[in-house]
This record gives structure tokens, C-alpha cells and sequence, in this order.
């Protein structure tokens, strides 16, 4: 299997969007003087890691701090420009521009709330600048109740609200670098059906390289006997992987993922590189629509 290159985000492609929900890597209840975006610098902050994607992100706590390596869910920090008339008659306006969180609902509708506590009457006209007729934008006034809609899809009630762009790895604190390892394998542990359809499908590269050798500690003797215990039984835990191997999967995977989100390997399994031109395989997608069809023939 050749790497591919990176593809290249669409610009509608919103962080929280990709990825849902986090783990917190670090939390600064004063801001973070040197946070790649500069309006949060001196508000409560937090630096995080996607769940699904593993791409690295910063927010702002919805209403509730945060604990380090707690699961969150993503709400997408959204910049509205609202308008205040100035006389009875709203001959004249003020505009201004104000934060919400936002997270799409079951029902397709997109609820918001503000991130900052506002007057009642700031609460008004943002209800009103949203309450178009083609709208299908629901303003909620207490943060709390967008809680609720992000529990009723499944996700964290702690929501975190995040900007659409995310962070990089030298954006990171050294409390975050610190926490990283322990929260991927973590999130490899959340998605272990994913991961060990990696060895279940994972091909060779070239014809000197296989895709499971990037792994450390997997060398030519482990691979063949991989290989040959998947042709007779597919694998369907860690454990069943671990006893061929001789090696935690948990662990080798959690040292790539590293190596991709912190370096520039030539070959990146899992995490999408910022550089266009980098050979991407993208197993984690590709396993995961493996494990859909198979759900869908049986």
C-alpha cells in the first residue's frame, strides 16, 4: 500500500467537527500567555487532544472547569455580529461581535449559547439576530442546558469550546507534552476495535516494507507470525495481539502516534501530517469503514 498525500482540509471542516470530543492535557485557569490564539491569552484555557483524529486543540471551558486528562466534549467557538439600535425608533446601530458555543443536535439543529455570562437584554438581541426564518440556529440563554444536548448525543456533559484551527505540537505546555502519552493510550484504548482491525488489514508499503513494521519492536520474525495467526483467525482484542507479538500493542501504537504528532517520520499510519506532501496512509479511517461493513454483513 503506497502513502498517499495529505489531503487538504476544506475550509468548513471545523476542528470540533473532526473530532467531537478531547482529553485535557492541561488547563490554565489565567490563560496562556503564548496560546497560538490571541483571545484567549488571558481567558481560562485548556489544551487538549482529539479523541478520533488526534489532532491537538486549545478552548475555553464552557461554564465549568476542567481536570487534566478528563474526557470533553467539542463545541465550536462561533463569532456572531449583533446589532443594538440606539434610539426607540432603531433608526441608528451599534454592532458588536460576540462569542457563542455552538454544537449541532439530533435533530439537526444548531444549538448556541454564549460563552461569557450577558446582561438579559444582550441576551435578547442575540436571540433576535439568530431567529431568522431560514435560520436553524437555537439560541439557549444558560450554558447549562447545552449540556444537556450534548449528553443526549452520547458526549461528555464538560464542554470545551474550541476555534476552528488547531494547535500544533510546539504550541503545547510541557504539563501538556507530559500528559500526552498517557492520554493517547488512553484514546487507543477507547478505540481499540479500530485499532486492531489495523492488524487485521494492514499491508506492506513496498515490497521491503511492511505497514505494521513501523511499529517499534516489530521485526520480520514477529510480522510473519502476525501474519500467519490473522490468515487463520482475524483478531478481535489486544490481548489475542499481545501473545503473538510479545509486545503491548497499547504501547508500540501510543510511541507512532507520538512520533507523528511531535516529528516527521517519512510514513504517518494514523495521524493526517501538516505537510501536504507527506505519505499518509490513514489506517485509522480506513479501519474504521472496514469494521462498517463488515456490521453491515451481518
Amino acid at each position: 500500500m503506497e502513502g498517499q498525500r495529505a489531503p487538504q482540509k476544506k475550509e468548513s471542516e471545523h476542528i470540533a467537527a473532526l473530532e467531537m470530543e478531547a482529553i485535557v492535557l492541561d488547563f490554565m485557569d489565567n490563560g496562556y500567555y503564548m496560546d497560538p490564539h490571541p483571545w484567549h491569552r488571558e481567558k481560562p484555557i485548556a489544551q487538549a487532544i482529539g479523541i478520533r483524529k488526534f489532532n491537538l486543540l486549545d478552548g475555553m471551558p464552557l461554564y465549568k472547569k476542567v481536570e487534566l486528562m478528563e474526557r470533553v466534549a467539542l463545541a465550536r467557538e462561533t463569532l456572531k455580529t449583533i446589532s443594538e439600535p440606539l434610539d426607540p425608533m432603531a433608526k441608528r446601530f451599534r454592532n458588536f461581535d460576540i462569542l457563542l458555543a455552538c454544537i449541532p443536535g439530533a435533530d439537526k439543529k444548531i444549538y448556541c449559547t454564549t460563552i461569557e455570562e450577558v446582561s438579559p437584554r444582550i441576551a435578547d438581541l442575540i436571540e433576535i439576530g439568530l431567529s431568522e426564518p431560514s435560520s436553524n440556529i437555537v439560541f439557549i440563554r444558560k450554558p447549562s442546558d447545552l449540556s444537556k444536548i450534548s449528553k443526549e448525543k452520547g458526549l461528555s456533559e464538560k464542554i470545551l469550546v474550541t476555534p476552528r484551527t488547531p494547535i500544533s505540537y510546539k504550541d503545547l505546555t510541557e504539563i501538556a507534552k507530559r500528559n500526552l502519552p498517557e492520554a493517547i493510550r488512553s484514546i487507543i484504548k477507547i478505540n481499540e476495535k479500530a485499532f486492531v482491525e489495523f492488524f487485521n488489514i494492514a499491508e506492506p508499503i513496498n515490497i521491503r516494507l511492511h505497514a505494521i513494521e513501523l511499529l517499534k519492536g516489530v521485526g520480520k520474525k514477529n510480522l510473519k507470525n502476525l501474519i500467519n495467526a490473522r490468515n487463520t483467525k482475524k483478531f478481535e482484542s489486544f490481548d489475542e495481539i499481545k501473545k503473538i507479538l510479545k509486545v503491548d500493542p497499547v504501547e508500540i501504537l501510543a510511541d507512532k502516534i507520538i512520533e507523528e504528532i511531535s516529528g516527521e517520520p517519512k510514513y504517518y499510519l494514523f495521524v493526517e501530517p501538516k505537510n501536504f506532501n507527506a505519505s499518509y496512509l490513514n489506517y485509522l479511517d480506513i479501519a474504521r469503514k472496514s469494521l462498517y461493513q463488515k456490521s453491515k454483513q451481518q
